[in-house]
């Protein structure tokens, strides 16, 4: 170890040489301030990217979804994303976009500074004034975990040349200071006038195409597709912002094309909607097929036009109509449509650019759509399924404020003013092109001599009411005060019986929703029994063999203590194997639901299971678990014991089928919202037209064709029911289940989110 002169002395000599050895001069200065008796400070382990970057982004799409967002808050229009050769580990990921860049000073006070205050200290972007939709210093930890090697090519507009830095993660290892570490940068030239590339080599995993359309879908979803309003904070009008994904696998780059985009030229029409800053509203439509085009105003008086929308204003919305029909669709993309329809019909809600759940998502009805078209108060078509469309509200005043669960916005007079708008102005554009059509409008509308159905004028009703508006209603009534009493009375009573109806509905629907837990709970039990007694034959058959050699091998005292020692720890496999069906039957006597620490039921089943998996040669790697505290919301023990189980015996069906060894890894960490658990192999793997069968009930890939089949290769066959189990169990806590692409060596991953638990929750475990 030097002394402390030594140091001195030699960081004299390099200050003073003409080429400055900068990093060395860091690292001797490091190694003298250890020398400060009266202070003492933090170091930092150069490790700590490579743990970070696993523990804040565990999920390959989450990294690519960050850096997207981060192209959107560097206020660029298009991002491209390019995947080359990455079917396979090793490949490579370039992300491009026409942000305004960094300049070097950006570079090291920004990307390079872990915990950056940037993004908290200007919450909006500096030219369209966006707000930040990046999580606060993900993004560096976000192309760490995607590959190796990383390459940033930025340049600002204001200058000539760009930056170029290289950054190889692998030298971000264990047992060495951080600020040790050196990343050359350079100067190159740069087409283009401002924006950053991205280029991620060495790929960590593999990309299916499966997986890239998903990440595409999802950020498609979260971001709003284009705005409709100028940016009121700054003079520059935000012209929106587009991905574009392209596989490039040595035939050419291929786009991954957004269907919902090249559907929307067969739209009939486009309704717009407006209500200005002044509370003021209007709506138009326009239709190039049918030649309309065609606005007017609309306003919180369903009687009166000219009234303002008081309680919001800067909303802006854009629906596409569809009529199914084969005079405006044609035949070839009508079922194409259709299916897309089902899927991602209806509209949307965007607040500050972001999209709000679960407005717009199947079987989502907060404009009541759906509901007028079963009542039929009108007869033109206008169900979700005929609109793919969005709002967009821009809310700096805090109106619309979501609801801390995250599911949806607080139900206030300005979300009803909000759908009572929408809805009224979509119905009243529906209305207008029936009539262009001379289609039938209204039950009872009778046809002229001349085939045309007569004009009618019709009072289009808000969907929502607040109590005053219910009493402004009630004493417009050109009635008696006699009349209006009695009304006002039955109207009470009314409200009472609801409210009491009210509570016995939520009393039904709590009693129902344990009912259908305990019937999950019992089909779980029913599986794990099957399995059980499958297992229990298998080891009462080794034990049986054991016995009988035994008995015929006592006069040999050597064969005898042998068979007696592999008899032994037959009977303690058995034993162990038997302890974790014991300990799930038991568990549901426990009818209560508690919020679950992935580490209590995780370490648990692999400790029960892992003799069963060493003796089909399959190992159980050292599962991983992304942070503590990894609370569900309450769930049954049992249906832990039953997803875990369910997908090792898939696992062990897969890997069986390969005739190698194999291998198991399970994940378990957290993101906004969900516990997630990731369940890995390395067997035979899923196809890609399967990735979404698999869930579907009775769908199976062991199915044999006859019981001697099934003794002889001494394996369960699969039912079709248990993923499909599995799936009920997650779907009912509104939870996620899919199929994700594989890291490393691995061959399949599936994973589930389930909801994280929420304070109270966590309080009424304690």
């Amino acid at each position: 170890m030097k002394t402390e002169e030594q140091i001195k002395e030699q960081l004299s000599k390099l200050l003073k040489e003409s080429n400055i050895d900068y990093g060395k001069i860091l690292a001797l200065s490091n190694e003298l301030s250890k020398f400060d008796k009266d202070n003492i400070r933090f170091s930092v382990d150069a490790g700590v990217i490579d743990r970070l970057g696993n523990e804040l982004v565990a999920r390959q799409e989450t990294a690519v979804s960050e850096l997207i967002k981060n192209s959107f808050d560097a206020d660029a229009t298009d991002v491209k994303l390019t995947f080359i050769n990455s079917s396979i580990v090793g490949g490579t990921l370039i992300i491009e976009d026409n942000g305004v860049g960094m300049s070097i000073e950006q570079l090291i006070n920004g990307f390079m500074r872990i915990s950056s205050t940037d993004k908290v200290r200007n919450p909006y972007s500096e030219l369209y004034h966006r707000k930040r939709a990046g999580q606060k210093g993900i993004g560096r930890f976000a192309v760490q975990r995607l590959g190796r090697k990383l390459t940033i090519i930025t340049k600002t507009h204001n200058l000539e040349e760009a930056s170029c830095l290289t950054i190889d993660w692998d030298n971000y290892v264990g047992d060495k200071n951080l600020t040790d570490i050196t990343n050359p940068i350079k100067k190159i030239e740069c087409d283009g006038v401002s924006g950053t590339k991205l280029i991620i080599d060495k790929l960590r995993d593999k990309w299916t195409e499966a997986a890239i359309k998903r990440i595409y879908r999802y950020v498609s979803d979260i971001m709003q597709p284009f705005p409709l309003s100028l940016s009121r904070q700054s003079n520059n009008i935000d012209p929106g912002f587009k991905t574009y994904f392209f596989v490039s696998d040595g035939n050419g780059d291929r786009k991954i094309v957004d269907e919902k985009i090249m559907i929307y030229d067969h739209a009939v029409a486009i309704i717009d909607g407006e209500i200005d800053d002044n509370h003021f509203a209007k709506y138009s439509v326009n239709s190039d097929k049918l030649g309309v085009h065609f606005s007017d105003d609309i306003g919180v008086d369903p009687d009166d036009k000219n009234t303002p929308f008081d309680q919001i204003k800067n909303v802006k919305f854009r629906a596409y109509y569809f009529i199914y029909e084969s005079s405006l669709i044609p035949k070839m993309h009508m079922n194409a449509i259709k299916r897309i329809a089902n899927m991602s019909g209806g509209i949307r809600l965007y607040r500050n650019g972001f999209r709000v759940l679960p407005y717009g998502e199947p079987g989502d009805d907060w404009l009541s759509l759906d509901l007028s078209t079963r009542r039929r108060s009108i007869l033109p078509v206008h169900q979700n399924l005929s609109f793919f469309g969005f709002v967009e509200i821009n809310d700096n005043s805090g109106n619309f404020e979501e609801t801390s669960s995250r599911e949806g916005l607080m139900n206030n007079d300005a979300l009803m003013q909000l759908q009572n708008f929408t809805y009224r102005s979509i119905v009243n554009a529906v209305i207008k092109i029936a009539e262009v059509r001379n289609k039938k409008i209204v039950s009872g509308q009778e046809k002229s001599d001349d085939g045309n159905w007569e004009k009618i004028e019709i009072r289009v009703k808000n969907i929502a009411l607040t109590l005053e508006e219910l009493d402004k209603a009630l004493e417009s009534e050109n009635e008696s005060i006699v009349t209006k009493r009695r009304r006002r009375k039955n109207i009470n009573k009314i409200k009472r019986n609801i409210a009491a109806v009210k509570k016995l509905q939520k009393l039904e629907l709590d009693r129902t929703f344990k009912e259908r837990s305990m019937l999950r709970v019992l089909s779980s039990v029913g599986l794990t029994i099957g399995q059980f007694v499958h297992e229990i034959k298998y080891h009462l058959d080794n034990i049986q063999d054991d016995i009988r050699t035994l008995m015929d091998d006592l006069k040999n005292e050597m064969n005898a203590l042998n068979r007696l020692t592999i008899l032994d720890k037959n009977f303690a496999s058995f034993s162990t194997y038997m302890s974790y069906f014991d300990n799930v039957i038991s568990l549901n006597i426990v009818k209560e639901l508690k919020p679950i620490e992935m580490r209590s039921v995780v370490r648990p089943f692999i400790q029960s299971i892992n003799s069963d998996a060493v003796k089909s040669g399959i190992k159980f790697e050292e599962p991983k678990f992304y942070g503590y505290n990894l609370y569900t919301t309450p769930m049954h023990p049992s249906e832990w014991s039953s997803i875990l189980f369910n997908f090792y015996t898939n696992s062990k069906k897969a890997i069986k089928r390969i005739g190698d060894p194999g291998k198991i890894l399970i994940e378990c960490g957290s993101n906004d919202k969900f516990i997630y658990l990731e369940f890995s192999d390395t067997g035979d793997g899923i196809s890609k037209e399967n990735e979404e069968r698999i869930f579907d009930e009775f769908f199976t890939t062991t199915s044999q064709s006859s019981l001697e089949s099934i003794e002889q290769k001494n394996e369960i066959t699969g039912t079709g029911l248990g993923l499909k189990i599995v799936k009920d169990i997650v779907v009912s806590y509104k939870g996620n289940i899919m199929v994700v692409s594989a890291k490393n060596e691995y061959s399949t991953c599936i994973r589930v989110e389930i909801p994280k638990a929420n304070d109270k929750e966590l309080e009424n475990l304690i």
